[in-house]
């Protein structure tokens, strides 16, 4: 079993800010950056996106290679801690743990603990783990795929909050305060696998073990930056900026017309619409909009191909005041 070292500041071997950089460029910056690392050592990169598509390339290049810290900052900037570590010829819950946004600075006995109360569970795709408002003691983490957090307001519509990417938990208000689940988490990825684990070990944990208490307090102060983020696009924003940002993490950095994230294969317009804060037959207009504009390409009705370009200077263009969907 590998344990990784906590990411204090005084371990970053060197910092690499990619915002002078055109996005085609930064890839192969940071993946050349990262392999001049020594097993143990830790970079930190500085973006002006959400690094989403960055993490999809490491998981790709480099799997089973490195821890993955990411912090939304605010005024467009992100912030990802990455951490060079090495590989696993047999891949256990253990190491999964150890790469993990909250349990990689955790002691070996609270690892251990979380080994013998976890229960591991597959998810497919729009198939719900958890419902809001229905009890949920449990705190989760993805090892595989990725979930969306979905409320519906008394009138029915609904709303996605954020994603949960592998790596990440869910279940941290739920844990912490002891109430209902806040959300509905579905599935967002052909086969999610999850590992959950039940609130009063958690909870045991954080009186334990300091570094997990404060992981999962940075995450869930991330969790409320996203919310707080999304819900001042949906309410500010005209419907194409909205749209335009929610592809925006799907998009790849090379230029001009790129093929979208794999994870964006299986997403429908009815899905595209909750995280949009719209509806089905707006957005359906919306993409006609986006494609006559060069912003995406679809086939046979499916998004293929997205200019992160087009899609970001429309985002930034949109000013609040105009009619939302």
């Amino acid at each position: 079993m590998r344990h990784t070292k906590a990411m204090f500041d005084d371990e970053i071997a060197f910092e690499v800010d990619v915002r002078i950089l055109p996005t085609w460029r930064r890839h192969a910056r940071i993946v050349a950056s990262f392999d001049a690392l020594a097993i143990g050592e830790a970079m930190r990169i500085v973006s002006d996106h959400e690094p989403r598509p960055l993490k999809s390339d490491f998981e790709r290049l480099r799997p089973g290679q490195f821890v993955w810290l990411q912090s939304m900052l605010g005024n467009d900037t992100w912030e990802v801690l990455l951490r060079r570590i090495g590989e696993s010829p047999v891949e256990t819950l253990a190491d999964l743990l150890a790469r993990s946004a909250i349990f990689s600075t955790a002691k070996a006995t609270t690892i251990e603990a979380l080994e013998r109360a976890a229960t591991q569970r597959e998810v497919a795709r729009n198939e719900s783990l958890c419902e809001q408002g229905t009890p949920w003691p449990y705190l989760g983490l993805v090892l595989r795929g990725g979930l969306r957090a979905i409320v519906t307001s008394p009138l029915g519509r609904e709303h996605a909050l954020y994603d949960v990417l592998s790596g990440e938990s869910f279940g941290i208000l739920d844990t912490i305060d002891g109430g209902v689940a806040s959300a509905r988490l579905i599935g967002i990825t052909e086969s999610t696998r999850v590992a959950i684990f039940p609130r009063s070990v958690v909870r045991s944990i954080l009186q334990d073990d300091m570094r997990v208490a404060r992981a999962i307090n940075a995450q869930l102060a991330q969790r409320l930056r996203m919310v707080i983020d999304r819900f001042t696009a949906q309410t500010s924003l005209p419907t194409i900026g909205r749209v335009a940002g929610a592809l925006l993490p799907y998009a790849s950095p090379d230029a001009g017309l790129s093929k979208a994230l794999p994870s964006l294969e299986g997403m429908t317009q009815g899905d595209l619409a909750v995280a949009a804060g719209t509806v089905k037959e707006v957005v359906n207009r919306t993409l006609a909009e986006l494609e006559a504009g060069g912003a995406i390409e679809r086939v046979a009705g499916r998004i293929v191909r997205l200019n992160r370009e087009s899609l970001t200077q429309i985002v930034n263009n949109a000013f609040p005041g105009e009619a939302v969907g």
